[in-house]
């Protein structure tokens, strides 16, 4: 029984993040501006979750998918901002505020991002659906591959009202 129970453990830590739903949340981002997220939404949502290292990866999945498909999906970000001490925090966010001209909203405590189950290091592209369900995901830098599965998934969730 307990080899039963082991596996079951083994298992679940790695289940696909896909057909996971979220709850509801907030976060600011680098601007100090409350976002809020809540579900049902009227589009799909392409989130993309990483911390400093993964970060790197982030622009050509973010321009790839903008380019397919412009304004008929959202793409947000968040950063996993957690490993940076309070102290730090106004000072990290005034340099981020520097870089990015868009809103990536800061994960200070790590909460939202570990609903994700994310992998840290590299980047974290997720296909959410109207309800707030992970219906794709994936890591890494994009390449031909991987963005026609994530291009599947996101017309699958724009298809399915």
């Amino acid at each position: 029984m307990k080899s039963v129970v082991v596996a079951w453990l083994i298992f679940l830590s790695f289940a696909p993040a896909e057909d996971r739903s979220l709850s509801e949340f907030e976060l600011t981002d680098q601007n100090a501006q409350t976002r809020h997220y809540q579900f049902p939404k009227e589009k799909i949502t392409v989130m993309t979750v990483a911390d400093h290292k993964g970060s790197d990866q982030l622009t050509p999945w973010i321009q790839c998918l903008y380019d397919r498909y412009g304004k008929t999906i959202d793409i947000d970000g968040i950063a996993d901002v957690s490993m940076i001490p309070t102290p730090f925090q106004n000072f990290f966010r005034n340099e981020f505020r520097k870089k990015l001209t868009r809103s990536v909203m800061l994960d200070w405590g790590g909460s939202v991002v570990r609903q994700f189950g994310y992998e840290k290091g590299i980047a974290n592209i997720y296909v959410i659906d109207r309800g707030g369900r992970i219906v794709k995901q994936r890591s890494g830098a994009v390449s031909d591959t991987a963005l026609k599965d994530m291009a599947a998934g996101i017309d699958q969730a724009i298809k399915n009202p």
